[in-house]
């Protein structure tokens, strides 16, 4: 029970911060899914990766973390209606993009984590 009230609050915040930033974006709504779904690549990363390292943090807070705020800060259904709706060629353009920064933002968290955890393992 514990884990759905923190995948509830946290997931209320990270919906809202997508909501905030989007309507800051205006028009440029497609560029702002892109962002913060890059940001949020990294971030799930850095969340269960790393942030474990730094606090001691529980299991129920983790979880709220990555499915709540992440969960809900990204968004694969818009990035694939933004992809669908904008006109061709720049539909296949977007899609590439997102996957490559996407991709990139995953790989850039993963691997820092990595070298967290070996840089704490030579110091122990």
């Amino acid at each position: 029970m514990k884990k759905i009230i923190a995948i509830a609050g946290f997931g209320f915040l990270g919906a809202l911060l997508r909501l905030t930033l989007t309507q800051l974006a205006g028009s440029h709504h497609a560029l702002m899914t892109i962002l913060i779904n890059v940001a949020g690549s990294l971030l799930l990363a850095v969340v269960t990766g790393l942030l474990p390292l730094w606090l001691p943090v529980s299991d129920t807070i983790l979880t709220g973390l990555s499915v709540g705020f992440v969960g809900t800060f990204t968004t694969f259904s818009t990035f694939c209606v933004d992809t669908v709706t904008l006109q061709q060629p720049w539909g296949a353009v977007y899609w590439l993009i997102s996957l490559a920064l996407g991709y990139g933002a995953a790989w850039t968290g993963v691997t820092l984590t990595d070298r967290a955890i070996a840089r704490r393992k030579t110091q122990w």
